[in-house]
């Protein structure tokens, strides 16, 4: 098989979409945020409905803690917006 005469070098995913992983800027870091700073996202397909199923989750809360973690990311307007 022939070999080509240069090495082909990829550009990876953060050099593409301009990311530069610094410790401040990981995106894999977990952080406490206050909940006043969370916003909901225009569409969120997810609603909060004061019912038995929601009072079953807070006192699994109240039991167990939070056994998923929240994603959110920046907002430019300040803040983080995220799935619940």
């Amino acid at each position: 098989m022939r070999r080509p005469k240069k090495d082909i070098q990829l550009t990876s995913y953060d050099e593409l979409l301009g990311l530069e992983e610094t410790p401040e800027k990981s995106m894999n870091q977990v952080v406490e945020i206050d909940l006043a700073k969370l916003y909901p996202f225009k569409n969120h397909p997810f609603h909060v409905n004061d019912d038995e199923k929601m009072a079953e989750t807070v006192e699994s809360i109240k039991t167990y803690g939070v056994l998923t973690p929240v994603l959110v990311r920046p907002r430019s307007e300040g803040g983080c917006a995220g799935k619940l």
